[in-house]
Formats: C-alpha cells, sequence, structure tokens
C-alpha cells in the first residue's frame, strides 16, 4: 500500500523552479584561509547583537527573515562587515514590520 502512494524523486525535480544562488552560498568557492582570531566586539556592535538576541527571542523578529532580508542587500552585502549586514537587515525588517519608516531611520541616523 505504501509504495502506491510514493512518487517517483525525478517528478519532483522536474517541478522544482530553479534556484539562485544567494551571498550565503559558498559551496565549491575558492574561500581562502578562515581568520579564527577573536576580534572582540565593539560598543555598537555589542549593543546590535543584544538588540537582534532580545528581537528573536521574543519572536519580534525570526531569524529567516533576517537572513533573507540580508541576502536582499545585493553587492553591499560583500561590502558589508557581518554586524553591518545584520544590522542593516534588522533595519529592514522592522521597517516591513511597521516600527518606523525609511524617512524616520534616516533622521535618526543623520
Amino acid at each position: 500500500m505504501l509504495a502506491a502512494r510514493l512518487v517517483p524523486i525525478r517528478s519532483l525535480c522536474r517541478e522544482s523552479p530553479p534556484m539562485s544562488k544567494g551571498p550565503h552560498d559558498m559551496g565549491g568557492e575558492p574561500a581562502g584561509p578562515i581568520d579564527t582570531v577573536d576580534h572582540g566586539m565593539r560598543f555598537w556592535e555589542k549593543q546590535a547583537n543584544a538588540l537582534r538576541s532580545t528581537l528573536t527571542s521574543r519572536k519580534v523578529v525570526r531569524l529567516d527573515e533576517l537572513r533573507r532580508a540580508a541576502e536582499d542587500l545585493g553587492e553591499r552585502y560583500y561590502e558589508l562587515e557581518y554586524f553591518e549586514r545584520t544590522t542593516a537587515a534588522l533595519r529592514r525588517v522592522l521597517i516591513e514590520h511597521g516600527f518606523f519608516t525609511e524617512d524616520e531611520s534616516a533622521s535618526a541616523c543623520a
């Protein structure tokens, strides 16, 4: 009975749309040496990390939203440092959730 309900794997593959490669997809690419030295965190990075941690633990934002927003940065993803990317992604998600507008964010950062 169970075998009659199974779908051939090939039919599933044909129905799937082609996937695009995001900034996080590093498989098979030359990466060079990995820097394993602990560089510590600057004060603003600690604040940004604490804010992200608080908002995700309280389920105000989800990690998958933050990852998507970081990937949506396009070429800026490669130009920004880690905490700059995560902060830009958090800002984007909070705007999407209606916590503040683009203009409010820009004037607060000016």
